[in-house]
């Protein structure tokens, strides 16, 4: 446990919420101007390949009618856009269904009818230069053959292009992404009654706000009518051609199988079926925008190197209030004496479909792997053998993995995540973090996020949940050749093959990847790693292949390979270079054993820490845990002999999190918090300043500070949406006020307002890459962390931090709802300055101003 609290973390003055008026960030086309220097050309083609398609259509109708083949509503196809083109407004404009977006300049749209009167009305208004036709110039072409190679290279994912176009009596098993709902812009806002004259501005907001929710739950009920509608043009696609969807439940819940798992914008089906069927669903099915295989996961050998253990010690159930941590993976060994006193039997649950309930145990031969897991969560260094011993947390027990560590094909990650949340974390259970150390064998591709790695978004945004997420192992073989290629360790961790895994790639939950904690070297065998804290030989680097983000965010210790002087194939481990981890001994193993090594063994390290927050603020939001790890985590010694700052981000992401940084500070070192998430609406920023204090400022001390910031926020996610600024509600990014700035001056800037330039701090990563020392930008993911180290005489005299809200895809005006925590550190460097006290001082005195001055 912690120790005393002597220097707790200091709460976060709100300054106020503001109105911003962001940069319009539409450039011109060369297209687009030359559709409108020619109109009526530009509106002929446009208008001839409408045309055409609605020939075809017609036709491919008629046949289909008369060989019995399923009926077709409507009509699918492509638009080629302008790059940066809000689709959704364009889709909204020109009255189609905006089915899916892509990186590429394309938009799936479809129609429910072949009269497309709202489009045609557009492109005459656009031939005449009459207002009202100006979104014709963004069409710059219509693709609407079945087997367009631009469609079918966005729609089918990874390996499923391979083997298209399918053999017609070959079955196979594909994940579909059906969308759902339509665009935002269809929703219709309720008018605000006039206000009255003694109507706070509070109590307009919360007026207002209730309104927005109500109209939301109306259009959420039109969206989940048109899943059950889409559903079931589906399950009339899939009965036709004799195949069946494989939904993973073991009990009855006819609305949830009839939707399939459901997200807030569309459904993820899992079908098996022969090819013939899945050629005609890609080609004909209006609303189908991504097919891709069911993810096969993978686990790390070990070796047979144990040691056992059988020591005189007390172990106690930890504290009736303690918080629960949830280990979603193979089941748990609940009787094993590290873990019995901490497991919470009441709601252990087994989901996997072809077993019951209750049969929780660990079956994974040798050893086990959620007993591991679990383990490492209660004793991330080093397992007790003596004295009297409580653990900070309840073990709860979700298995959904089989005997072989396998996830079944009957089981789609979607519907575990699921029903896991909803057991552990509803019907009052409150269970806020989840550790799920499960990745799949490859790293993560696609054009937009994975449907595993969006529930857990969503999950995470919309039960305020904290999944701590494995990065994935590269396999043996793998490392081999990309060593006998020529590559270094850990270069050969910054190539393609080695990047995260599904569903690391996930914006909401915190991944995790591995470094190791000793180093061996003998004559004629050694450890990948060079130095303590080096990145493992397998673990899986970033950036994130989707938007860049950085992944891994943190790193803890999950052992190393060694390897053979000179290299050979055989990369075995020992008890130097394997933590120490409870085993299960279900199959006569010793309780105890240092054999095992993954990311899966240093995910459950954090939530270690996650689940010690959670008793420090137990009301906290889990976005308050995920800031504060991030927040605590730094960068190893090493990692400033690198020249490269951005290969390091890449391996090891912002470094080794700190279980007493996240918790506690020190004389030289103060941190402030937003203790309670704060909402946020698009178009918004929030302010917060802290003063710093004339005797940390004073211009004699020769003393440097290094500042921390972390923001860590949740959004509504859209899986249709394929680009970093559409695929949540709403986005956010944090700027700081500059050095010499005013505080009105950065106040005006944030409103969006033109105003002239101030030097800014040197932050390591920035906003903008050409500023920081890496090829990313800190705003990319949704948790955001950057630092920098200046002279304390350079401090500005207010510290400011504003936290913005761009418009993402909800584009209705007073929605765009995310939740977000902030945490922001000031350390004093190679000097004793007693910054806590200075600044707890400030803090307090301007309390009482602020007190006496109302």
């Amino acid at each position: 446990m912690p120790a005393a609290n002597d220097f707790p973390h200091l709460h976060l003055a709100f300054e106020g919420s503001f109105d911003v008026k962001f940069k319009p960030g539409f450039k011109s086309h060369p297209e687009v101007e030359s559709a409108k220097s020619d109109r009526k050309g530009h509106s002929r083609k446009i208008r001839g390949q409408l045309e055409s398609m609605i020939r075809e259509a017609t036709s491919n109708a008629e046949v289909r009618r008369a060989t019995g083949l399923p009926e077709l509503q409507g009509k699918g196809f492509l638009l080629r856009v302008p790059e940066g083109t809000d689709v959704d407004a364009l889709a909204h404009y020109l009255g189609v269904e905006l089915v899916a977006e892509t990186e590429s300049g394309l938009m799936f749209a479809a129609t429910e009818t072949l009269d497309l009167k709202r489009l045609e009305e557009v492109l005459s208004l656009f031939e005449t230069g009459t207002d009202g036709g100006g979104g014709a110039s963004s069409v710059l072409d219509v693709f609407y053959q079945p087997d367009d190679e631009r469609k079918l290279a966005e729609q089918l994912v990874g390996r499923v292009k391979e083997i298209w176009p399918f053999e017609d009596n070959t079955l196979y098993t594909f994940d579909l992404g059906i969308q759902t709902a339509a665009s935002s812009r269809t929703v219709e806002w309720t008018t605000l009654p006039r206000r009255k004259k003694d109507q706070s501005d509070e109590d307009r907001a919360a007026q207002e706000a209730e309104l927005r929710s109500k109209d939301l739950e109306k259009a959420d009920e039109v969206w989940m009518e048109a899943a059950d509608e889409r559903s079931s043009q589906l399950d009339t696609f899939i009965g036709h051609y004799g195949g069946v969807v494989l939904d993973g439940l073991k009990h009855d819940s006819p609305k949830e199988t009839r939707r399939g798992i459901v997200f807030p914008d569309s459904v993820e089906v899992r079908v098996r079926m022969s090819g013939k069927g899945f050629r005609d669903l890609v080609q004909n099915f209006n609303h189908l925008f991504e097919v891709s295989l069911p993810p096969d996961i993978r686990f790390l050998p070990g070796s047979p190197e144990t040691e056992g253990a059988d020591g005189d010690l007390n172990i106690m159930p930890p504290d009736a209030s303690a918080p629960k941590v949830c280990v979603i993976d193979s089941g748990i060994q609940e009787e094993h004496r590290w873990i019995e006193p901490a497991i919470d039997k009441t709601t252990s649950r087994c989901f996997l479909p072809e077993a019951e309930p209750d049969d929780v145990a660990d079956y994974v031969v040798p050893r086990g792997h959620g007993t591991r897991v679990a383990g490492a969560v209660l004793y991330p260094r080093e397992v007790p053998k003596e004295g009297d011993v409580q653990p900070v947390a309840w073990i709860q027990n979700a298995r959904v993995l089989d005997a072989n560590n396998d996830l079944p094909i009957s089981l789609p990650p979607e519907r575990y995540l699921t029903e896991v949340v909803a057991h552990f974390a509803g019907g009052g259970n409150g269970t806020k973090i989840f550790n799920h150390s499960i990745a799949a064998h490859s790293p993560c591709g696609g054009h937009r996020m994975c449907s595993w790695a969006a529930k857990i978004d969503d999950l995470s945004h919309r039960h305020d949940l904290l999944f701590i997420q494995a990065a994935g192992n590269v396999g043996p073989s793998a490392i081999f050749n990309s060593l006998q290629d020529g590559a270094e360790h850990p270069a050969q961790l910054l190539e393609d093959h080695a990047r995260v895994s599904s569903p690391a790639q996930s914006l909401h939950a915190l991944t995790v990847g591995s470094v190791a904690h000793a180093v061996v070297d003998e004559e004629f065998r050694r450890s990948f790693a060079r130095h303590q804290d080096f990145p493992s030989a397998f673990s899986r680097a970033g950036y994130s292949p989707l938007w860049e983000v950085v992944k891994p965010e943190v790193v803890e210790y999950g052992g190393d390979y060694l390897r053979g002087v000179p290299l050979t194939q055989s990369m075995p481990t020992n008890a130097a270079t394997a933590p120490e981890l409870i085993a299960s001994t279900l199959h006569g193993e010793p309780a105890i054993s240092s054999d095992a090594i993954g990311t899966s063994f240093a995910t459950p390290k954090v939530a270690h820490i996650a689940a010690h927050l959670q008793n420090l603020f137990p009301e906290g939001s889990a976005q308050l845990y995920r800031a504060l790890i991030v927040q605590s985590a730094q960068w190893p010694e090493w990692a400033g002999n690198v020249e490269n700052k951005d290969e390091v981000l890449r391996l090891i992401g912002y470094g080794i999190p700190s279980l007493e940084r996240a918790t506690t500070n020190n004389p030289q070192r103060v941190t402030l918090i937003t203790a309670e998430a704060k909402e946020i609406r698009s178009k918004q920023y929030h302010l917060y300043q802290i003063t710093i204090p004339d005797e940390i400022r004073n211009a004699a001390l020769e003393a440097r500070i290094r500042i921390d910031v972390t923001l860590a926020y949740t959004a509504c996610p859209r899986r249709t949406r394929s680009r970093r600024t559409g695929y949540l509600e709403t986005w956010l990014d944090w700027c700081s006020i500059c050095q010499d700035e005013p505080l009105d001056h950065f106040k005006n800037r944030m409103q969006g307002n033109k105003t002239r330039s101030y030097p800014g701090l040197p932050w390591q990563i920035h906003q903008q890459p050409q500023y920081g020392e890496v090829d990313v930008s800190r705003n990319f993911g949704s948790v955001q962390k950057d630092w920098a180290v200046i002279e304390s005489n350079q401090l500005p005299e207010t510290f400011a931090i504003a936290v913005r809200a761009h418009v993402g895809w909800n584009h209705k005006e007073g929605a765009g709802l995310a939740r977000y925590c902030l945490a922001i550190s000031f350390e004093a460097l190679d000097v004793e300055l007693p910054i806590y006290t200075a600044i707890e001082a400030e803090i307090q005195t301007q309390a009482e101003i602020d007190f006496w001055g109302e």
